[in-house]
């Protein structure tokens, strides 16, 4: 599963400035009792200003505090989603796969020196195999790669096992020596599940099982297996940049059963659960639970230990692992300072799964920068909407010199306003996405794609030819090029 910040596409706001910052400047900190009918107020406004489709959970001190679902978990139905909505879970069991890990070297099974050719013995990369520890699958500096960009060419090819990823990715050469960078890696999280499965003679799936949802009380979550559908499940979507006003069934780009690396589904209740027996040491022992309750890491989303990700605002401690796909948007929280836990699970766009992290982050912990951040690019992109990309443009460079603009945020907006057909809108969000990353080529391949949809054919072509020019070796691009001159001949 691709982290939760990498999205190819992206989307948020609506409204005048002061309904922007609504969501923010209405936060608590520290959390307090009134925290759940803010959260009420704030989360029904959003599926009005960002579409969000999904389901919260506050939970302090083991009492859950407030708990909403929102949107449709099947547009085509008309089902809506429910607080017991089984929802896709991207990355987030990457914790599961790790509490695993840590029961076998909680139990001597295995080592956390162990290379990957101490049990897997055949491995088919021998350097990976001799070179490769289970701590550097864990925390992703093994260098082994990943497997999205072979997956997409298997054509509907089915991955029941965790042997059949292999092919997928084992031959790929190591990115970096062993230990010495981070470099995020679903196809490391699969050999893990390879070990578990060596070590204890058990099927990946029936041993999480077994280890972790039934240990936990998590009667909700499991895989998916083909043909069997799973009830209560919500499907996935994305707003559709080719038809404005439709939602595009993510389904097809669903990994088919999910793995060690992630995939699966769960529910907030379930989340809550693993929360808690983390807790309680019904998963693992006190001091391996320290072990695991540790990041260890510097990274770009924080310090990343034994699958799980810890950040600190304002000197509280945020622990867990957020998970993102198409149309998959998930994250649990926990704040053990606080006993508190935050879940978010989404079946939409990953616009309101931003605001929401954002608002929960302000809300438990108070104003960081990255919040600051997130309310000034959402002033922006009031401004902008209200007055055009001249008064947006304007308001960026008069910007205080430590407030950043968050790119996607404002990429991800100008198409929701695409997509609710208000062009001119979305279109100067896109231009003024450009002006402020000159160097970005995503900023002008995405103009290029709002463009087209608004019709403008001519803007268009000049758009993605500037960024052929930067990216000669795009056969998209060329193909886009050559449908938009065939269509005006």
């Amino acid at each position: 599963m691709s982290m939760t910040k990498i999205f190819c596409r992206k989307v948020l706001a609506i409204g005048a400035a002061a309904a922007l910052l609504a969501p923010l400047s209405g936060c608590l900190a520290p959390l307090d009792r009134t925290a759940a009918p803010s959260l009420e107020s704030y989360a029904s406004q959003l599926t009005e200003t960002a579409d969000f489709s999904g389901v919260i959970l506050l939970a302090r001190k083991g009492e859950i505090e407030f708990q909403g679902a929102y949107g449709l978990a099947d547009r085509q139905t008309g089902r809506a989603n429910t607080v017991d909505t089984k929802f896709s879970l991207a990355s987030v069991p990457k914790m599961f796969t790790a509490v695993s890990i840590l029961q076998l070297v909680d139990a001597g099974a295995i080592s956390l020196d162990d290379t990957i050719g101490t049990h897997l013995p055949d491995y088919p990369n021998r350097a990976a195999a001799e070179r490769v520890t289970i701590e550097h699958l864990l925390m992703h500096t093994s260098g082994v790669g990943n497997y999205w960009e072979a997956m997409e060419k298997l054509d509907g090819a089915s991955l029941d096992s965790h042997s059949d990823y292999l092919p997928l990715f084992a031959d790929i050469p190591l990115e970096h020596e062993p230990g010495t960078a981070f470099s995020y890696s679903n196809g490391g999280y699969v050999v893990l599940g390879l070990i578990i499965e060596a070590v204890t003679g058990t099927n990946y799936y029936d041993h999480v099982q077994a280890a972790v949802f039934d240990k936990a009380g998590m009667q909700d979550t499991g895989y998916f297996l083909p043909g069997k559908p799973v009830p209560d499940r919500a499907q996935s979507y994305m707003r559709s940049v080719e038809r404005p006003g439709s939602w595009d069934d993510m389904a097809a780009r669903a990994e088919p059963r999910g793995s060690a690396a992630g995939g699966g589904y769960s529910t907030a209740g379930d989340l809550l659960r693993f929360a808690t027996a983390l807790k309680q040491h019904r998963l693992l022992s006190p001091d391996m639970t320290d072990v695991f309750l540790q990041g260890r890491l510097e990274t770009p989303v924080g310090k990343y230990g034994y699958g799980i990700i810890e950040q600190s605002l304002n000197g509280t401690r945020l622990l867990g692992h957020s998970g993102g796909h198409y149309g998959v948007a998930a994250e649990l929280m926990m704040f053990p300072d606080l006993d508190t836990v935050f879940v978010v699970l989404s079946n939409g766009d990953v616009d309101a799964y931003w605001d929401v992290e954002m608002y929960a982050h302000e809300m438990i912990a108070g104003p960081t920068d990255e919040t600051r951040n997130y309310a000034f690019t959402k002033q922006l992109i009031a401004e902008t909407v209200a007055k055009g990309y001249d008064a947006g443009l304007k308001m960026h460079r008069n910007r205080d010199a430590v407030r950043k603009a968050r790119g996607g945020v404002i990429d991800l907006a100008a198409f929701k306003y695409i997509h609710r057909r208000h062009y001119d809108k979305g279109i100067d969000l896109l231009r003024l996405n450009r002006a402020i990353a000159p160097d970005s080529d995503d900023a002008i391949f995405s103009l290029a794609q709002g463009l087209r949809t608004a019709g403008r054919n001519e803007e268009a072509l000049e758009t993605y030819r500037a960024y052929l020019e930067r990216v000669p070796d795009s056969s998209e691009a060329k193909s886009l090029i050559a449908a938009i001159s065939r269509e005006g001949s």
